[in-house]
């Protein structure tokens, strides 16, 4: 495991890191043998792969307990000025950093207010660029904490320029990181009605919960119409197939079943909402049996297109509903969970009115791929039936469900007229 550590991108990052930090208090106060300024480089090394995940549960839990964006930042950025004051406090015991050399970015207190402002907003503009296929998450938001971290080290020891830009710096990346989500909190919760709907997710597979917040989210802003649109190979997954760091183990029970390879990192969790994933074809004919069961198919719309999903992720797909609903209000329907935030995150670019379910009941998805009961349609059950089955035998088996007919042909369920 150790090893596994040491060949991670991510500590040959934090060494460098740390090593960057060291020098750039060190070079200018002479403090090459300071035992706090060392003791706190080494700190950076062995943290700042585990600070990234920290951030993320932090935010995460935060987010999942109150549905508030903004409650989320506000925790992550709690998280990670202790961090910094921890950080910065060591330095000034160590006489590297002089108290009176922070009066122009307001005092200890309020240079460690900047410094987690300007990383927060640095990591919510590194997230959106690998929501885009600019980098991934991990390596995006450690890159954001590294670039911040010397841009406060600089300033911190009282360069006059560098402090002007960092307040203003500051400023701009507190409203990016914290202010703008309370803006969409409030947008989110104002009694607006009218206009159509979106609702992104994995839906892996489709559950009760999911047709039950719908009928809620359509009575409640008296919607024309709600698009849905399943993630196809979900972005981060299929960036890390790309890279060869994860491979499909097995294929079975119209899943797919992805396992690390020896490529794997160390310190990313690939898999934070599990290994198994229904196929994308599968999911749609879930998706349709749902709706059909719960009566909506007259105010729901359910898009496959994964041609633009491939290309420009759930971004592509709200530009679609855009396009279409033209001078239209539209909301973006999501749960509290780790994948609403990240979808959350992506409507608040967008521009769209956000419509938070905090989720309060033990209904999942990763339940039902365990094998819990009562969780789903009745013809979702079925469609489940015949995947768990598996027809080796019988490709090109004809099935109806809820008066839509499909094709099975290796484990996928193509509905009739689409490509093989």
């Amino acid at each position: 495991m150790i090893l596994k550590m040491l060949k991670s991108f991510y500590t040959k990052l934090s060494l460098i890191m740390a090593l960057v930090m060291y020098f750039s208090y060190a070079i200018p106060t002479n403090g090459f043998k300071n035992g706090y300024l060392i003791f706190v480089s080494v700190f950076v090394f062995f943290f700042l792969p585990y600070f990234t995940k920290i951030s993320e549960i932090v935010e995460s839990f935060a987010f999942l307990k109150t549905g508030s964006a903004f409650a989320g930042k506000i925790a992550r950025f709690l998280w990670q000025y202790l961090f910094n004051l921890f950080a910065i406090t060591m330095l000034i015991k160590g006489d590297i950093v002089q108290t009176d050399r922070l009066d122009r970015v307001g005092g200890v207190f309020g240079a460690i207010a900047l410094l987690s402002f300007a990383s927060q907003g640095l990591q919510y503009i590194m997230m959106a660029l690998a929501n885009r296929n600019i980098g991934n998450m991990y390596l995006n938001i450690t890159l954001a904490l590294s670039i911040n971290m010397c841009l406060g080290a600089i300033a911190s020891l009282g360069y006059e320029n560098v402090q002007v830009f960092y307040v203003i710096f500051g400023l701009i990346m507190g409203c990016i990181g914290a202010l703008y989500s309370l803006y969409t909190d409030i947008l989110g919760i104002l009694p607006l009605k009218g206009g159509v709907g979106v609702f992104c997710g994995t839906f892996n597979p489709v559950h009760v919960t999911h047709m039950k917040i719908l009928k809620n989210f359509i009575e409640k802003r008296d919607l024309e119409k709600v698009y849905l649109h399943s993630t196809v190979v979900p972005k981060l997954h299929q960036v890390f197939l790309e890279d060869g760091v994860i491979r499909i183990k097995e294929k079975k029970d119209g899943m797919r079943f992805y396992e690390r390879t020896d490529k794997a990192d160390f310190h990313i969790n690939y898999f934070a909402t599990g290994n198994a994933f229904y196929e994308a074809e599968n999911r749609f004919a879930m998706l349709k049996a749902a709706v059909k069961d719960a009566g909506l198919e007259d105010k729901v719309e359910i898009l496959f297109m994964p041609e633009v999903y491939e290309k420009k992720g759930f971004y592509g797909i709200i530009d679609y509903v855009k396009e279409h609903n033209k001078g239209k209000r539209i909301y973006g329907l999501h749960g509290s969970d780790g994948g609403g935030k990240m979808v959350r995150a992506i409507y608040d670019e967008k521009f769209i009115i956000p419509n938070v379910i905090r989720r309060t009941d033990n209904v999942s998805a990763t339940a039902i791929r365990n094998g819990a009961k009562g969780m789903t349609a009745p013809t979702v059950d079925e469609i489940r039936k015949v995947l768990r089955d598996d027809y080796p035998k019988h490709d090109n088996e004809s099935f109806v469900f809820n008066g839509d007919k499909y094709i099975y042909r290796k484990g996928l369920l193509i509905a009739e007229g689409a490509n093989a």
